[in-house]
Protein backbone atom coordinates (compact mmCIF):
# COMPACT_ATOMS: atom_id res chain seq x y z
CA UNK A 1 0.00 0.00 0.00
CA UNK A 2 1.13 3.28 -0.93
CA UNK A 3 0.23 6.92 0.23
CA UNK A 4 0.30 10.23 -0.16
CA UNK A 5 -1.46 13.47 1.66
CA UNK A 6 -1.57 16.74 -0.09
CA UNK A 7 -3.51 20.26 0.20
CA UNK A 8 -3.86 23.46 -1.80
CA UNK A 9 -5.57 26.93 -0.84
CA UNK A 10 -8.75 27.98 -2.44
CA UNK A 11 -8.13 31.51 -2.25
CA UNK A 12 -8.75 32.97 -5.81
CA UNK A 13 -10.55 30.45 -7.38
CA UNK A 14 -13.63 32.32 -6.77
CA UNK A 15 -14.96 36.04 -6.64
CA UNK A 16 -14.28 36.83 -2.81
CA UNK A 17 -17.35 38.81 -1.60
CA UNK A 18 -15.68 38.78 2.04
CA UNK A 19 -12.19 39.18 4.26
CA UNK A 20 -10.93 35.70 5.48
CA UNK A 21 -10.71 34.64 8.54
CA UNK A 22 -8.86 31.70 8.29
CA UNK A 23 -8.06 30.25 4.84
CA UNK A 24 -10.26 27.58 2.44
CA UNK A 25 -8.58 24.58 1.54
CA UNK A 26 -8.82 21.02 -0.53
CA UNK A 27 -7.26 18.32 1.54
CA UNK A 28 -6.40 15.03 -1.15
CA UNK A 29 -5.47 12.15 0.33
CA UNK A 30 -4.05 9.13 -2.48
CA UNK A 31 -3.74 5.72 -1.49
CA UNK A 32 -2.61 2.73 -4.50
CA UNK A 33 -2.19 -0.86 -4.54
CA UNK A 34 -1.15 -2.82 -7.21
CA UNK A 35 -3.25 -0.90 -9.69
CA UNK A 36 -6.13 0.19 -7.51
CA UNK A 37 -6.52 3.85 -7.10
CA UNK A 38 -8.05 5.85 -4.97
CA UNK A 39 -8.12 9.59 -4.81
CA UNK A 40 -10.65 11.53 -1.88
CA UNK A 41 -10.66 15.24 -1.98
CA UNK A 42 -12.19 17.00 0.78
CA UNK A 43 -12.91 20.57 0.10
CA UNK A 44 -13.54 23.54 2.63
CA UNK A 45 -16.82 24.40 0.73
CA UNK A 46 -20.68 24.75 0.89
CA UNK A 47 -21.90 23.06 -1.64
CA UNK A 48 -21.30 22.07 -6.00
CA UNK A 49 -23.93 21.45 -8.17
CA UNK A 50 -23.37 17.69 -9.34
CA UNK A 51 -23.06 18.81 -12.98
CA UNK A 52 -19.56 20.71 -11.80
CA UNK A 53 -18.69 17.81 -9.49
CA UNK A 54 -18.72 15.57 -11.80
CA UNK A 55 -17.24 17.47 -14.36
CA UNK A 56 -14.08 17.51 -11.65
CA UNK A 57 -14.17 14.02 -11.47
CA UNK A 58 -13.75 13.58 -15.08
CA UNK A 59 -10.83 15.98 -15.66
CA UNK A 60 -8.95 15.35 -12.82
CA UNK A 61 -9.34 11.71 -14.11
CA UNK A 62 -7.90 12.77 -17.21
CA UNK A 63 -4.95 14.86 -15.80
CA UNK A 64 -3.81 12.28 -13.22
CA UNK A 65 -5.01 8.87 -14.41
CA UNK A 66 -6.81 8.27 -11.64
CA UNK A 67 -10.11 6.29 -12.80
CA UNK A 68 -13.42 8.10 -12.09
CA UNK A 69 -14.88 5.87 -10.66
CA UNK A 70 -12.11 6.30 -7.90
CA UNK A 71 -12.49 10.03 -7.57
CA UNK A 72 -14.43 11.77 -4.51
CA UNK A 73 -15.20 14.90 -4.64
CA UNK A 74 -16.40 15.91 -1.15
CA UNK A 75 -17.37 18.96 0.58
CA UNK A 76 -17.85 19.69 4.43
CA UNK A 77 -20.85 22.29 3.72
CA UNK A 78 -18.81 24.59 5.92
CA UNK A 79 -21.53 27.43 6.00
CA UNK A 80 -18.43 30.42 6.41
CA UNK A 81 -17.69 29.16 2.56
CA UNK A 82 -18.69 29.71 -1.05
CA UNK A 83 -21.09 26.87 -3.01
CA UNK A 84 -23.38 26.45 -5.89
CA UNK A 85 -23.46 29.27 -8.59
CA UNK A 86 -20.35 30.83 -6.90
CA UNK A 87 -18.44 28.01 -7.77
CA UNK A 88 -19.27 27.06 -11.49
CA UNK A 89 -17.34 27.58 -14.64
CA UNK A 90 -14.40 29.56 -14.25
CA UNK A 91 -13.82 29.41 -10.09
CA UNK A 92 -14.30 25.18 -11.25
CA UNK A 93 -11.82 25.41 -13.84
CA UNK A 94 -9.42 26.75 -11.09
CA UNK A 95 -10.02 24.23 -8.68
CA UNK A 96 -9.71 21.77 -11.29
CA UNK A 97 -6.33 22.93 -12.25
CA UNK A 98 -4.78 23.46 -8.74
CA UNK A 99 -6.00 20.04 -7.64
CA UNK A 100 -4.86 17.77 -10.49
CA UNK A 101 -0.88 19.91 -10.16
CA UNK A 102 -1.39 19.06 -6.49
CA UNK A 103 -2.27 15.18 -7.03
CA UNK A 104 0.45 14.70 -9.70
CA UNK A 105 2.64 15.72 -7.51
CA UNK A 106 1.39 13.38 -4.67
CA UNK A 107 1.75 10.40 -7.01
CA UNK A 108 5.22 11.11 -7.43
CA UNK A 109 5.71 11.14 -3.95
CA UNK A 110 3.76 8.15 -2.69
CA UNK A 111 5.25 5.68 -0.35
CA UNK A 112 4.67 2.92 1.22
CA UNK A 113 2.22 3.33 4.37
CA UNK A 114 1.36 1.83 7.49
CA UNK A 115 -1.80 2.62 8.93
CA UNK A 116 -2.97 2.77 12.86
CA UNK A 117 -7.10 3.62 13.56
CA UNK A 118 -9.44 3.71 16.15
CA UNK A 119 -12.99 3.42 15.79
CA UNK A 120 -14.16 6.19 18.66
CA UNK A 121 -17.72 5.52 20.58
CA UNK A 122 -18.49 9.77 20.66
CA UNK A 123 -21.91 9.19 22.40
CA UNK A 124 -23.83 12.47 22.68
CA UNK A 125 -21.72 14.48 24.22
CA UNK A 126 -20.85 17.16 21.34
CA UNK A 127 -23.73 16.11 18.64
CA UNK A 128 -27.58 16.36 18.71
CA UNK A 129 -30.12 15.33 16.55
CA UNK A 130 -31.93 19.31 15.76
CA UNK A 131 -35.60 17.96 14.20
CA UNK A 132 -38.05 16.15 16.88
CA UNK A 133 -41.64 16.08 16.92
CA UNK A 134 -43.73 18.05 19.16
CA UNK A 135 -47.34 16.81 19.93
CA UNK A 136 -50.37 18.90 18.74
CA UNK A 137 -47.77 20.56 16.04
CA UNK A 138 -45.64 18.25 13.63
CA UNK A 139 -41.88 18.25 13.46
CA UNK A 140 -39.77 20.94 13.80
CA UNK A 141 -36.33 22.05 13.59
CA UNK A 142 -34.03 24.24 15.31
CA UNK A 143 -30.86 25.17 14.45
CA UNK A 144 -30.33 27.56 17.65
CA UNK A 145 -31.35 28.37 20.96
CA UNK A 146 -31.75 25.24 22.71
CA UNK A 147 -30.75 24.74 26.12
CA UNK A 148 -29.42 21.95 28.05
CA UNK A 149 -30.14 20.05 31.51
CA UNK A 150 -28.23 18.78 33.75
CA UNK A 151 -27.28 15.80 31.92
CA UNK A 152 -26.43 17.74 28.71
CA UNK A 153 -29.57 16.51 27.01
CA UNK A 154 -30.97 19.68 24.58
CA UNK A 155 -33.95 21.04 24.84
CA UNK A 156 -36.87 24.19 24.58
CA UNK A 157 -40.25 25.46 24.88
CA UNK A 158 -39.91 27.95 22.55
CA UNK A 159 -41.67 27.97 19.48
CA UNK A 160 -39.98 31.42 18.38
CA UNK A 161 -36.86 28.96 17.44
CA UNK A 162 -38.58 26.53 15.69
CA UNK A 163 -38.91 28.24 12.24
CA UNK A 164 -42.73 28.55 12.50
CA UNK A 165 -42.50 32.16 10.92
CA UNK A 166 -43.21 34.04 14.36
CA UNK A 167 -46.31 31.31 15.02
CA UNK A 168 -46.22 31.12 18.54
CA UNK A 169 -48.62 27.93 19.35
CA UNK A 170 -50.15 27.57 22.68
CA UNK A 171 -49.79 23.83 23.26
CA UNK A 172 -49.01 22.33 26.54
CA UNK A 173 -46.28 20.07 25.01
CA UNK A 174 -44.41 23.20 24.66
CA UNK A 175 -44.81 23.84 28.45
CA UNK A 176 -43.62 21.00 29.42
CA UNK A 177 -40.36 21.37 27.03
CA UNK A 178 -39.39 19.48 23.79
CA UNK A 179 -36.53 17.20 24.25
CA UNK A 180 -34.18 16.82 21.08
CA UNK A 181 -33.25 13.30 21.71
CA UNK A 182 -33.56 11.39 18.73
CA UNK A 183 -30.55 9.30 17.21
CA UNK A 184 -27.16 10.90 16.48
CA UNK A 185 -24.03 9.18 14.60
CA UNK A 186 -22.34 8.65 17.54
CA UNK A 187 -19.03 7.31 15.89
CA UNK A 188 -15.44 8.85 14.72
CA UNK A 189 -13.06 7.65 13.22
CA UNK A 190 -9.04 8.64 13.41
CA UNK A 191 -6.44 7.10 10.80
CA UNK A 192 -2.73 7.76 11.14
CA UNK A 193 -0.71 7.26 8.13
CA UNK A 194 3.26 6.86 8.78
CA UNK A 195 5.93 6.27 6.20
CA UNK A 196 8.32 2.86 7.01
CA UNK A 197 10.76 5.27 8.69
CA UNK A 198 7.68 6.26 11.14
CA UNK A 199 6.96 9.47 9.86
CA UNK A 200 3.47 10.70 10.00
CA UNK A 201 2.20 11.40 6.57
CA UNK A 202 -1.07 12.52 7.38
CA UNK A 203 -4.13 12.00 9.62
CA UNK A 204 -7.91 11.22 8.01
CA UNK A 205 -10.82 11.69 11.14
CA UNK A 206 -14.62 11.92 10.48
CA UNK A 207 -17.23 12.93 12.43
CA UNK A 208 -21.41 13.83 11.42
CA UNK A 209 -22.61 17.60 12.59
CA UNK A 210 -23.36 20.53 10.65
CA UNK A 211 -20.05 22.89 10.31
CA UNK A 212 -22.61 25.97 10.85
CA UNK A 213 -20.46 27.68 14.19
CA UNK A 214 -18.58 30.42 12.37
CA UNK A 215 -21.72 32.05 11.49
CA UNK A 216 -23.16 31.88 15.02
CA UNK A 217 -23.39 35.91 14.50
CA UNK A 218 -25.85 35.82 11.76
CA UNK A 219 -29.19 34.58 13.89
CA UNK A 220 -28.17 37.33 16.20
CA UNK A 221 -30.13 40.95 17.54
CA UNK A 222 -26.48 42.51 16.23
CA UNK A 223 -27.86 45.16 13.47
CA UNK A 224 -24.43 44.77 12.01
CA UNK A 225 -24.30 41.13 11.31
CA UNK A 226 -24.12 41.40 7.78
CA UNK A 227 -21.01 43.02 8.30
CA UNK A 228 -19.62 39.81 10.01
CA UNK A 229 -18.86 37.27 7.79
CA UNK A 230 -15.68 36.35 7.08
CA UNK A 231 -14.60 32.93 4.75
CA UNK A 232 -13.56 29.96 7.76
CA UNK A 233 -13.01 26.91 7.67
CA UNK A 234 -15.55 26.17 10.66
CA UNK A 235 -14.48 23.34 13.56
CA UNK A 236 -13.59 20.55 11.29
CA UNK A 237 -10.62 23.25 10.00
CA UNK A 238 -9.38 23.32 13.47
CA UNK A 239 -9.81 19.95 14.35
CA UNK A 240 -7.42 19.10 11.87
CA UNK A 241 -4.68 21.58 12.79
CA UNK A 242 -4.91 20.19 16.53
CA UNK A 243 -4.29 16.47 14.65
CA UNK A 244 -1.27 17.84 12.42
CA UNK A 245 0.17 19.55 15.71
CA UNK A 246 -0.48 16.33 17.39
CA UNK A 247 0.48 14.00 14.85
CA UNK A 248 2.19 15.88 12.43
CA UNK A 249 2.05 15.17 8.43
CA UNK A 250 -1.42 16.71 6.55
CA UNK A 251 -4.60 17.05 8.52
CA UNK A 252 -7.98 16.00 6.77
CA UNK A 253 -11.37 15.60 7.58
CA UNK A 254 -14.30 14.21 6.14
CA UNK A 255 -18.16 14.83 6.96
CA UNK A 256 -20.45 12.14 7.78
CA UNK A 257 -24.60 12.19 6.70
CA UNK A 258 -25.50 15.53 9.08
CA UNK A 259 -28.54 17.24 7.63
CA UNK A 260 -30.63 16.46 11.09
CA UNK A 261 -27.24 16.47 13.00
CA UNK A 262 -25.31 19.67 14.98
CA UNK A 263 -22.28 20.20 17.47
CA UNK A 264 -24.06 20.99 20.93
CA UNK A 265 -22.45 24.61 20.45
CA UNK A 266 -23.07 27.41 22.94
CA UNK A 267 -24.93 30.47 21.05
CA UNK A 268 -25.43 32.67 23.64
CA UNK A 269 -23.61 36.25 23.19
CA UNK A 270 -22.25 35.00 19.47
CA UNK A 271 -22.63 38.52 18.29
CA UNK A 272 -19.28 39.00 15.91
CA UNK A 273 -17.55 36.82 13.75
CA UNK A 274 -14.42 37.13 16.60
CA UNK A 275 -17.10 35.15 18.86
CA UNK A 276 -18.71 32.46 16.99
CA UNK A 277 -14.83 31.39 15.46
CA UNK A 278 -13.96 31.29 19.28
CA UNK A 279 -17.13 28.98 19.66
CA UNK A 280 -15.66 26.64 16.58
CA UNK A 281 -11.80 26.86 18.17
CA UNK A 282 -13.77 24.98 21.25
CA UNK A 283 -15.75 22.54 19.56
CA UNK A 284 -12.83 21.33 17.75
CA UNK A 285 -10.54 21.23 20.77
CA UNK A 286 -13.02 19.00 23.09
CA UNK A 287 -13.71 16.85 19.90
CA UNK A 288 -9.69 16.99 19.21
CA UNK A 289 -8.73 15.84 22.84
CA UNK A 290 -11.38 12.80 22.64
CA UNK A 291 -10.01 11.58 19.38
CA UNK A 292 -6.50 11.66 20.06
CA UNK A 293 -6.83 10.38 23.60
CA UNK A 294 -8.63 7.78 22.76
CA UNK A 295 -5.83 6.90 19.73
CA UNK A 296 -3.38 7.25 22.66
CA UNK A 297 -5.00 4.01 24.38
CA UNK A 298 -6.81 2.12 21.90
CA UNK A 299 -5.54 2.43 18.19
CA UNK A 300 -4.32 -0.52 16.01
CA UNK A 301 -2.47 -1.39 13.12
CA UNK A 302 -4.75 -1.45 9.87
CA UNK A 303 -4.29 -4.43 7.28
CA UNK A 304 -3.39 -2.47 4.20
CA UNK A 305 -3.19 -5.84 2.89
CA UNK A 306 -6.81 -6.42 3.42
CA UNK A 307 -8.97 -6.27 -0.06
CA UNK A 308 -8.34 -2.65 -1.63
CA UNK A 309 -11.09 -1.53 -4.27
CA UNK A 310 -13.43 1.13 -4.94
CA UNK A 311 -16.70 2.32 -7.12
CA UNK A 312 -18.91 4.64 -7.99
CA UNK A 313 -22.59 3.23 -8.51
CA UNK A 314 -25.33 5.53 -9.80
CA UNK A 315 -29.23 5.72 -8.59
CA UNK A 316 -31.88 8.00 -9.96
CA UNK A 317 -34.29 9.47 -7.60
CA UNK A 318 -38.18 10.52 -7.88
CA UNK A 319 -39.13 13.98 -7.80
CA UNK A 320 -41.83 15.36 -5.71
CA UNK A 321 -45.01 15.75 -7.68
CA UNK A 322 -45.06 19.90 -6.71
CA UNK A 323 -41.57 20.28 -7.41
CA UNK A 324 -41.08 22.54 -10.44
CA UNK A 325 -41.22 21.14 -13.86
CA UNK A 326 -38.29 23.06 -15.54
CA UNK A 327 -36.32 25.99 -14.42
CA UNK A 328 -38.75 28.68 -16.14
CA UNK A 329 -41.27 27.12 -14.04
CA UNK A 330 -39.06 27.24 -10.97
CA UNK A 331 -38.28 31.06 -11.92
CA UNK A 332 -42.17 32.12 -12.15
CA UNK A 333 -42.53 31.22 -8.28
CA UNK A 334 -44.02 34.30 -7.09
CA UNK A 335 -47.87 33.72 -7.33
CA UNK A 336 -47.29 29.98 -5.60
CA UNK A 337 -45.65 32.15 -2.48
CA UNK A 338 -48.82 34.95 -2.42
CA UNK A 339 -51.43 32.16 -2.53
CA UNK A 340 -49.17 30.24 0.38
CA UNK A 341 -49.07 32.93 2.27
CA UNK A 342 -52.91 33.64 1.62
CA UNK A 343 -53.30 30.30 3.44
CA UNK A 344 -51.72 31.06 6.04
CA UNK A 345 -53.29 34.44 7.01
CA UNK A 346 -56.46 32.64 6.38
CA UNK A 347 -55.88 29.62 9.17
CA UNK A 348 -54.50 31.98 11.54
CA UNK A 349 -56.93 34.34 11.20
CA UNK A 350 -59.86 31.87 11.83
CA UNK A 351 -57.75 30.33 15.26
CA UNK A 352 -57.28 26.90 12.86
CA UNK A 353 -55.49 23.74 15.36
CA UNK A 354 -52.01 24.02 15.76
CA UNK A 355 -51.10 20.83 13.47
CA UNK A 356 -53.06 22.46 10.57
CA UNK A 357 -51.56 25.85 10.50
CA UNK A 358 -47.82 24.01 10.91
CA UNK A 359 -48.47 22.06 7.66
CA UNK A 360 -49.44 25.55 6.18
CA UNK A 361 -45.90 27.33 7.44
CA UNK A 362 -44.29 24.29 5.92
CA UNK A 363 -46.09 24.86 2.64
CA UNK A 364 -45.33 28.49 2.87
CA UNK A 365 -41.54 27.74 3.35
CA UNK A 366 -41.44 25.29 0.93
CA UNK A 367 -42.62 27.59 -2.00
CA UNK A 368 -40.52 30.20 -1.34
CA UNK A 369 -37.53 27.52 -1.70
CA UNK A 370 -38.14 26.22 -4.83
CA UNK A 371 -36.22 28.93 -6.80
CA UNK A 372 -33.25 28.77 -4.66
CA UNK A 373 -33.14 24.70 -4.58
CA UNK A 374 -33.24 24.74 -8.61
CA UNK A 375 -30.82 27.81 -9.48
CA UNK A 376 -28.57 28.33 -6.19
CA UNK A 377 -28.61 24.89 -4.68
CA UNK A 378 -28.72 21.92 -6.61
CA UNK A 379 -28.49 23.59 -9.63
CA UNK A 380 -30.85 20.85 -11.83
CA UNK A 381 -31.31 20.99 -15.32
CA UNK A 382 -34.49 21.45 -17.84
CA UNK A 383 -34.02 17.69 -18.56
CA UNK A 384 -33.48 16.58 -14.85
CA UNK A 385 -36.40 18.45 -13.63
CA UNK A 386 -38.68 17.25 -17.05
CA UNK A 387 -37.84 13.82 -16.43
CA UNK A 388 -38.86 13.83 -12.79
CA UNK A 389 -35.79 11.22 -11.65
CA UNK A 390 -32.33 13.23 -10.38
CA UNK A 391 -29.11 11.01 -10.91
CA UNK A 392 -27.38 10.94 -7.95
CA UNK A 393 -23.88 9.30 -7.23
CA UNK A 394 -22.85 7.14 -4.14
CA UNK A 395 -19.02 5.55 -3.79
CA UNK A 396 -17.59 3.31 -2.04
CA UNK A 397 -14.00 2.35 -1.30
CA UNK A 398 -12.90 -0.91 0.97
CA UNK A 399 -9.41 -0.18 2.86
CA UNK A 400 -8.22 -2.09 5.44
CA UNK A 401 -11.50 -3.83 6.63
CA UNK A 402 -13.79 -0.60 6.55
CA UNK A 403 -15.99 0.10 3.82
CA UNK A 404 -16.36 4.09 3.05
CA UNK A 405 -19.78 5.06 1.65
CA UNK A 406 -20.01 8.64 -0.26
CA UNK A 407 -23.59 9.41 -0.24
CA UNK A 408 -25.53 12.35 -2.25
CA UNK A 409 -26.11 15.75 -0.76
CA UNK A 410 -27.53 16.35 2.85
CA UNK A 411 -28.50 13.08 3.94
CA UNK A 412 -30.14 12.05 7.63
CA UNK A 413 -28.46 10.03 10.31
CA UNK A 414 -30.95 7.41 9.17
CA UNK A 415 -28.68 6.73 5.67
CA UNK A 416 -25.75 6.07 8.41
CA UNK A 417 -27.80 3.47 10.70
CA UNK A 418 -29.01 1.94 7.37
CA UNK A 419 -25.22 1.37 6.07
CA UNK A 420 -23.74 0.17 9.49
CA UNK A 421 -26.91 -2.41 9.83
CA UNK A 422 -26.57 -3.47 6.56
CA UNK A 423 -23.44 -4.15 5.51
CA UNK A 424 -20.11 -4.02 8.11
CA UNK A 425 -20.90 -2.75 11.04
CA UNK A 426 -18.83 -0.06 13.07
CA UNK A 427 -16.20 -0.51 9.99
CA UNK A 428 -18.66 0.91 7.38
CA UNK A 429 -18.07 4.98 7.30
CA UNK A 430 -20.49 6.83 5.85
CA UNK A 431 -19.48 9.80 4.32
CA UNK A 432 -22.16 12.95 3.34
CA UNK A 433 -22.50 14.95 -0.05
CA UNK A 434 -19.73 13.05 -2.20
CA UNK A 435 -19.89 13.88 -5.80
CA UNK A 436 -22.21 16.73 -5.72
CA UNK A 437 -25.20 19.28 -3.60
CA UNK A 438 -28.68 17.96 -4.02
CA UNK A 439 -29.96 19.82 -1.10
CA UNK A 440 -31.40 17.41 1.51
CA UNK A 441 -32.66 14.00 0.67
CA UNK A 442 -35.31 13.76 3.43
CA UNK A 443 -36.89 10.40 4.62
CA UNK A 444 -40.50 9.44 4.07
CA UNK A 445 -40.59 10.23 8.07
CA UNK A 446 -38.89 13.76 7.72
CA UNK A 447 -41.45 14.08 4.95
CA UNK A 448 -44.44 13.11 6.89
CA UNK A 449 -43.56 15.26 10.03
CA UNK A 450 -42.37 18.87 8.27
CA UNK A 451 -40.41 20.90 9.04
CA UNK A 452 -36.84 21.87 7.20
CA UNK A 453 -35.93 18.95 5.99
CA UNK A 454 -39.54 18.58 4.02
CA UNK A 455 -38.80 21.91 2.69
CA UNK A 456 -35.33 21.72 1.49
CA UNK A 457 -35.64 18.49 -0.54
CA UNK A 458 -36.87 17.59 -4.09
CA UNK A 459 -37.58 14.04 -3.07
CA UNK A 460 -40.52 11.83 -3.13
CA UNK A 461 -41.55 9.97 -0.16
CA UNK A 462 -40.25 7.10 -2.40
CA UNK A 463 -36.57 8.40 -3.30
CA UNK A 464 -35.01 7.27 -0.36
CA UNK A 465 -36.54 3.43 0.11
CA UNK A 466 -35.73 3.13 -4.17
CA UNK A 467 -31.93 4.37 -3.13
CA UNK A 468 -31.26 1.60 -0.19
CA UNK A 469 -33.47 -1.04 -2.26
CA UNK A 470 -31.03 -0.32 -5.25
CA UNK A 471 -27.57 0.41 -3.70
CA UNK A 472 -28.48 -2.88 -1.39
CA UNK A 473 -27.31 -5.72 -3.70
CA UNK A 474 -24.92 -3.38 -5.41
CA UNK A 475 -22.88 -3.06 -2.58
CA UNK A 476 -23.46 -6.28 -1.43
CA UNK A 477 -22.09 -7.44 -4.83
CA UNK A 478 -18.96 -5.14 -4.05
CA UNK A 479 -18.01 -6.43 -0.59
CA UNK A 480 -17.64 -9.93 -1.77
Amino acid sequence: MKCAFGKISLKGTFKEQWEYGTGLYGRFLYLQSGSEQALICAFDLAGTFHTEARRFTARVSELTGIPQKSIWFHELQIHAAPGGKELCGEPMDMIISRSAEEVRAMLSRAEECECSACDIHMGTEFTMNREQYVEGLGGVTVWRGLEFDKDGVPYTNDPSVMLLRGYAPKLESLEKGVYFDNAVDEKAYLFVFKNKAGKTLGTLSRFAAHPDVAVLFEHSENPDRLKEYRYDFDWPGYLTGILEREFGGTGMYINGPCADLAVKKDCANKCTYTASAEECRRIAALIGKKMINEFRGRSRPVDTKAVFRTETFEIKLPVKDDFPRSRAEASDYEGRVESAQAALDKALEEGRPAFEIKKLIDERWRKGHFYSMVFSGGGYTDEELASREIPVQVTALRFGGYLFVGVPGESLVDITLWLRGSFTGEKTVPVDQVNGYYDYLATPRSLTLGGYTYWSSFVSRWAIPKLKRELYPLLRSFMK
